[in-house]
C-alpha cells in the first residue's frame, strides 16, 4: 500500500476523492493481478446505496455481493472506458446505477455510482461520451470527476486531476473572469468564456473556449460542468454580450457592471452575511497630465500596465474593479483592518517602482479613500460614494495616502453634480473673483510681477477650494468659459491700475491644455490686450509641460503668442513627462520651479542637484527662473546662491484679493 500510495501522489488523493464527491458512491480499488483486487477506501453513501457482502473485507469479492461483483469485475478490466449500467436486486425491487470507472494509475481505479431513474438519463453518460474533455466540480470548485477525453488529453506523468481545485489550476489572468461565470453557473444558468488557459498547458495548447453548465442532482445544483472546447467553437450572442459586458475592453479586468454584479452576489452570500467587507476605492493622481502628454496610444499603454499590477495584488477575497477612467476599486471580503491595510499599503508600494514606455521611467501616484460594509451602508450607491468623500479628503491632505470615511467628512464634501451645476452660473452670479500672490525679486527684494489665483465663494457652498473645482470645471469643459474670464478680469485690472497710474506689473495667468489648444486662443488674447488697451508686456501665459505635446500645434501657438509681445512661462517644471527639448525648440521666457522641489531642499540632496541644474540650464538658455512654494529663509539663501531671479511662496504672502494687492503694494 506505501509504494501504491506513493505512485499515486502525483494525480490524486484516492481520499479525498471518496470523501468530497456530494452525490456519488465512490469505492477505491487496487489491482493486485487480473483477478484480484483489494478495497482501499469507500465513502457512506455506498453503503446507502448497496448491501454489501462484509464492509471489513480487503477483498473486493468478499466486499461486494455475488451479484454485484459478478458484474462490477467484468467491468474494471475493460479498456474502453465506456460507460456501464449496473442493476442489483430483482423485478419491482430492481435498483440500476450509472458506473464509471476512472483509473488513477494501472494498478489503481475509483468506481464512481449513480442510481438512475427509468425516465432519467444516467448522469455521467452525458459527459463521459462527450468528444470534448469534461471536468466536473462540486460547489468548492473541487474537481470530482473527469471524462475519458480529459484522460486521453493528460499526460502519463498526471493522469487524473481528481481532488484538485479548479481555480488552482487556471492560469491567473483568467480566474477573476472564471470566479463570476461558476458563480452565475451554480445559480443555474450556463455560460462560456470566449478565452481561458489551464496552467503548464494542461488540456490545450492555446487557449480554448470553456462553457459551464451546472450539475443537477433531485432538482438542486450541487455543482458544474465544465467543457472544453476549440476557441473557435460556437457561443450564442447572449452570452457573448454578458460576457463583454463585463470585461473593460481597454484592461481586461472587471469593468463597473461587474462590479455591480459581484456585490449583488456577495449581498446574498449567506455565508458572508456577518463579515466585514472593505470598498478600496483607488484615483490616479493628475493622470491627465499623462495622456496629455504621452498621446493616446501611449497613454492606453500606461493605464493598462497599471492594472495590470493592480491586479497581480489581488487573492481569493479580493477582487479588483475599473470603475472609471482613471478610478478602480477593490472589493475586499471578510475584511479586517489588517488586511484592509495590508491592501492599501500594498498598492502605495508597488506603484513606487517606475512605468517604462519607449525607454522612459514614469511614476504613477494614488489616492485611496475607504469605505466598510454594513458600518458606512450595504447599498453599493452609498458605500461608493462614501469611499469618494474619504477619497476627496486625501486629495485634500497632499494626495498618495489612504484615509476611511468618517460622518464628518459628509460636511465638507457636496454632491459633485450639485456642484457642477452651480459652478456653471458662478460667472454670472458674480462668484468668481482673483487673488494674487508676489513675485519676489531675490536679488534686490522687489516686486514687479504676480500669479493670478482663481478663487470661487458660491452661495450654496461657501468658500470652494481649487482644488475641488478645477477638476469639475476641467471634466466638463466648463475650465474654457472660466479661463476666458480670467483673462478678461486680469486686462480689466490692469487697466484699471494704469489709468490711476500705479507702477505696471506683470500678472501671470494660469492655462489649461484645453484653452491653450482651442484654436482661437491666441485671438483672444489679443482681443482682450486690445479691449483695456494693455501692453503685452504686462501680461504673462503660464502653461504646464502637458499642454506642448502636440510639437507643431504648440510651436504655432507659441509663436504668435510671442508676436503678440506677451510673456510665456513653463508652470511646474520638472514634473511634467515631456523631452527637455521642448527648451530650446519652443519660444519660452519663464522656468517655474515645482514648489515640491523647493520644500525638501534641506532633505534630499537629489532635490538640490535638480534645482542647480534647472537654474543653470535655464541661465544658459537665456531664461529667467521663477522657484515656487518657498516659506523659509533657508531655502531663500540656498536659491540666492545658486542665481535663481525669483520666488514666491507664504514666506512673502499668501494669494490675497486684488484690494489687498492693490492697498499693500500700489498705494502705500
Amino acid at each position: 500500500m506505501k509504494n501504491y500510495r506513493e505512485s499515486v501522489a502525483p494525480f490524486a488523493d484516492y481520499q479525498q476523492l471518496i470523501q468530497m464527491n456530494p452525490f456519488d458512491a465512490v469505492v477505491c480499488l487496487i489491482k493486485v493481478d487480473k483477478k484480484v483486487f483489494e478495497v482501499v477506501g469507500f465513502n457512506d453513501k455506498l453503503l446507502s446505496f448497496m448491501e454489501l457482502q462484509d464492509k471489513a473485507a480487503t477483498n473486493a469479492e468478499r466486499f461486494f455481493t455475488k451479484q454485484c461483483w459478478l458484474q462490477l469485475s467484468n467491468f474494471l478490466n475493460e479498456e474502453d472506458h465506456t460507460q456501464h449500467v449496473l442493476k442489483l436486486g430483482t423485478g419491482y425491487y430492481e435498483r440500476a446505477f450509472a458506473i464509471h470507472v476512472q483509473h488513477f494509475s494501472k494498478s489503481m481505479v475509483a468506481v464512481i455510482l449513480r442510481e438512475t431513474q427509468l425516465e432519467e438519463k444516467p448522469y455521467l453518460q452525458y459527459v463521459e461520451q462527450h468528444v470534448s474533455p469534461v471536468l466536473t466540480v462540486d460547489l468548492q470548485g473541487r474537481i470530482i470527476h473527469q471524462n475519458m477525453a480529459v484522460t486521453s488529453a493528460l499526460s502519463r506523468e498526471q493522469q487524473c486531476l481528481i481532488g484538485r481545485d479548479i481555480f488552482s489550476l487556471l492560469e491567473s489572468k483568467y480566474i477573476k473572469e472564471f470566479k463570476l461565470l461558476f458563480a452565475k453557473t451554480i445559480e443555474g444558468s450556463a455560460f462560456g468564456m470566449p478565452k481561458c488557459l489551464f496552467k503548464d498547458q494542461l488540456l490545450s495548447k492555446e487557449t480554448f473556449y470553456l462553457r459551464t453548465h451546472p450539475t443537477y442532482y433531485n432538482g438542486e445544483v450541487i455543482g458544474v460542468h465544465l467543457f472544453v472546447k476549440d476557441a473557435n467553437s460556437f457561443m450564442n450572442d447572449h452570452e457573448a454580450f454578458y460576457y463583454l459586458a463585463l470585461m473593460d475592453e481597454l484592461t481586461g479586468i472587471w469593468n463597473r457592471k461587474a462590479f455591480k454584479e459581484h456585490w449583488l452576489h456577495h449581498l446574498n452570500d449567506k455565508k458572508q452575511e456577518h463579515k466585514q467587507a472593505a470598498l478600496i476605492l483607488v484615483d490616479i493622481d493628475r493622470f491627465k497630465k499623462f495622456n496629455e502628454s504621452l498621446g493616446e496610444s501611449k497613454g492606453d499603454e500606461l493605464m493598462r500596465m497599471f492594472s495590470q499590477r493592480l491586479n497581480e495584488l489581488c487573492y481569493s477575497k479580493c477582487t479588483l474593479f475599473r470603475y472609471n477612467s482613471d478610478e478602480f476599486i477593490f472589493v475586499l471580503k471578510d475584511a479586517t483592518i489588517q488586511k484592509i491595510e495590508h491592501t492599501a499599503n500594498a498598492i502605495l508600494d508597488v506603484l513606487k517602482q517606475p512605468f517604462m514606455i519607449d525607454g522612459q521611467e514614469y511614476f504613477i501616484s494614488v489616492s485611496i479613500g475607504i469605505s466598510l460594509s454594513p458600518a458606512d451602508g450595504k447599498d453599493l450607491e452609498t458605500l461608493v460614494r462614501k469611499a469618494d468623500k474619504a477619497l476627496f479628503s486625501v486629495k485634500e491632505h497632499g494626495r498618495s495616502h489612504y484615509r476611511y470615511y468618517r460622518e464628518d467628512m459628509t460636511a465638507i464634501f457636496p454632491n459633485e453634480a450639485l456642484m457642477e451645476a452651480h459652478l456653471r452660473r458662478a460667472i454670472e452670479f458674480n462668484e468668481l473673483s482673483l487673488h494674487l500672490q508676489p513675485q519676489m525679486d531675490l536679488t534686490n527684494n522687489s516686486i514687479n510681477s504676480f500669479e493670478a489665483l482663481l478663487r470661487w465663494n458660491n452661495r450654496k457652498f461657501g468658500f470652494v477650494s481649487p482644488a475641488q473645482f478645477i477638476p469639475i470645471a476641467e471634466a466638463s469643459g466648463l475650465i474654457i468659459e472660466i479661463g476666458d474670464w480670467i483673462i478678461d478680469e486680469v486686462c480689466r485690472h490692469q487697466k484699471e491700475w494704469q489709468s490711476k497710474g500705479y507702477r505696471p506689473v506683470r500678472v501671470a495667468v494660469n492655462i489649461s491644455p484645453k484653452q491653450f489648444r482651442k484654436e482661437n486662443f491666441a485671438r483672444k488674447i489679443k482681443a482682450a490686450l486690445k479691449k483695456y488697451e494693455v501692453p503685452p508686456e504686462l501680461l504673462e501665459v503660464e502653461i504646464t509641460e502637458s499642454s506642448m505635446t502636440n510639437v507643431h500645434e504648440t510651436f504655432s501657438i507659441l509663436t504668435e503668442l510671442k508676436q503678440l509681445g506677451v510673456y510665456v512661462s513653463v508652470d511646474d517644471f520638472g514634473t511634467g513627462y515631456s523631452s527637455l527639448s521642448y527648451l530650446k525648440r519652443y519660444p519660452i521666457d519663464i522656468i517655474k520651479i515645482d514648489q515640491s522641489f523647493i520644500r525638501d531642499i534641506a532633505k534630499d540632496d537629489k532635490n538640490e542637484a535638480i534645482i542647480k541644474a534647472i537654474i543653470s540650464m535655464s541661465h544658459n538658455l537665456g531664461l529667467e527662473v521663477i522657484a515656487e512654494g518657498i516659506e523659509e529663509p533657508t531655502q531663500v539663501d540656498f536659491l540666492k546662491r545658486h542665481r535663481c531671479q525669483k520666488g514666491q511662496g507664504y514666506l512673502y504672502n499668501k494669494p490675497l484679493p486684488v484690494e489687498t494687492i492693490v492697498q499693500k503694494y500700489f498705494v502705500s
